[in-house]
């Protein structure tokens, strides 16, 4: 197929539907267990600060090993194809929901026996069956994090240059949708079902995905490629994706769950872990440089459009999450009552984000197949901005209403944004590194959204701490304490949604620059 003037693979709208069910499921699974963490520790009888301080491993290991799969199996992908890595993906996260269901049994007894076999010891039985559920967990993740990437690179194959927007813009609201919902599906399931049941409930999905896909791409010409794959480069980016996370000491789309984890490495070790990141980071360039299969060749980085958009794609994932953490800090801080209301009022406040942030997503990639990159993607930056400089006249008297418009306005504008800077990279690359190219898409938004929670968190408490400091007098009333902090969390709140709309602002300079949709297309054919 021409990348310029090629037809439409037959029935790709089907398969497009066919391969967005298992990335949904997928993405649900990225947040879900938000919801069950507290039935998880009381059904395995481990005590609550321990068990939710080691638990929180079962929703970051979960987004790191998504985001290692990602890194590398859309290239395997490029080598073996597409079905057979995108099946294989499929069936890795059957296995993972499988074995997170039936984790405290016959794993956890096999682990117990193995343990007592290597250590002459039996350790606590509910600390073993926690972490088989965390392993669990990640291999169930390996398995998703691989078909975001593989599932956008088979629309590149499907789709011609100028009609991928429209279908990578599907993905992108399928795959932010099932994210957005999971935490109220899995708080669903659990006031009625067991736990488990979350997991069992992939399996017959899963199978049925699995035949369906395999039959629907049977016809897909995707040949074998004669390249080996880079398992030093997949390593190397793998340790610095692991380092980086951890020493920002949270990642991507989980919410504030995953602070635990910064917690527990504490500050002291922080900054080598981020050195030591950048460390491999720098070893993978100039490994990849001279690397005859690179993973992802330096070549890549040479291409405007790639490089634009990634940064852009970037920017928009701190801002994104600065609006996930600071609407549900700014409702449970100075609007609820309880904090059953506070968790109620933002789960379906973040909805009138999220929802019309997946919705916009499709039109979209309508008007970049008919417009181009550059002003579908800077109209919604400038929206965002706008919504965020509306949420600055947010304050504890406002009404849901008016919050939930800024927010709506909020999302739109990145809805607008992610179809266009999406495509604007995958149709960067050529069609044999096109899954390398779909896995910088996500890995970009995922590292931006990584450290803007970082950044914000610290920020914020720093922050709050010397304003509290500089407003309050020593021997001060309970009432006057009260009124300080309610101001100080107000102004610091004001202070992240500003940096957000700055950061948006920052954005536009590379959404300028991204070139029109011709002359990207004759820079890849060339």
């Amino acid at each position: 197929m021409s990348e310029s003037q090629g037809t439409r693979f037959p029935g790709a709208a089907s398969i497009l539907a066919l391969v967005s069910l298992p990335i949904f499921i997928g993405a649900l699974d990225l947040t879900v267990v938000s919801a069950v963490l507290p039935h998880v520790i009381y059904d395995l009888e481990i005590p609550l600060q321990s068990g939710l301080d080691n638990a929180s491993w079962i929703v970051s290991g979960y987004l790191l090993t998504y985001a290692i799969a990602m890194a590398f199996m859309g290239r395997l992908s490029d080598i073996f194809g597409r079905r057979r890595i995108f099946l294989l993906a499929l069936m890795i996260f059957a296995l993972g929901s499988y074995l997170v269901a039936v984790a405290d049994g016959w794993p956890t007894d096999l682990a117990l026996r193995g343990y007592y076999l290597v250590a002459s010891g039996r350790p606590d039985s509910s600390m073993m069956a926690l972490t088989m559920i965390i392993v669990a967990r990640m291999i169930q993740a390996f398995g998703a994090g691989a078909m975001v990437p593989v599932g956008m690179a088979l629309v590149g194959d499907m789709y011609p240059m100028g009609a991928r927007a429209k279908p990578l813009g599907v993905i992108a609201a399928i795959d932010t949708a099932g994210w957005v919902v999971g935490h109220l599906y899995g708080g669903i399931v659990v006031r009625f079902l067991d736990w488990r049941m979350i997991f069992w409930l992939n399996l017959p999905v899963c199978l049925i995905a699995f035949g369906l896909i395999a039959v629907a791409l049977r016809k897909l010409p995707q040949e074998r490629r004669a390249d080996r794959m880079d398992w030093l480069g997949a390593l190397l980016i793998s340790m610095g994706l692991t380092a980086l996370t951890l020493g920002l000491g949270g990642s991507g789309e989980s919410g504030t769950t995953l602070m635990a984890v910064g917690t527990e490495i504490g500050h002291g070790i922080r900054w080598p872990l981020l050195i030591l990141s950048l460390a491999f980071f720098a070893i993978f360039v100039l490994q990849q440089a001279r690397s005859n299969h690179a993973l992802m060749p330096i070549g890549l980085f040479r291409r405007r459009n790639l490089v634009d958009a990634g940064f852009a794609n970037l920017l928009l994932g701190f801002s994104l999450f600065v609006a996930i953490v600071s609407v549900p800090l700014f409702i449970n801080t100075l609007m609820a009552e309880t904090i059953e209301q506070g968790a109620w009022d933002s789960g379906w406040m973040l909805s009138a984000l999220t929802v019309p942030m997946a919705l916009a997503a499709i039109p979209s990639g309508w008007l970049t197949d008919r417009l181009g990159y550059r002003w579908p993607s800077i109209s919604g930056m400038i929206l965002a901005v706008g919504g965020f400089t509306l949420m600055l006249q947010w304050n504890a008297d406002s009404s849901y209403a008016v919050m939930a418009s800024h927010l709506v306005i909020t999302g739109i504008g990145f809805g607008l944004t992610i179809t266009p800077i999406a495509a604007a990279v995958v149709n960067a690359a050529d069609q044999a590194y096109r899954g390398s190219a779909s896995a910088l898409v996500i890995l970009f938004r995922l590292v931006g959204m990584t450290i803007g929670v970082s950044s914000m968190t610290t920020y914020g408490l720093q922050r709050a701490t010397r304003l509290s400091a500089a407003l309050l007098q020593i021997g001060s009333s309970y009432e006057e304490m009260m009124r300080v902090g309610i101001q100080v969390a107000e102004r610091v709140i004001h202070e992240m949604f500003l940096i957000a709309a700055a950061v948006c602002l920052l954005s536009l300079p590379q959404l300028i620059r991204l070139q029109r949709m011709k002359e990207a297309r004759r820079r890849t054919d060339g």
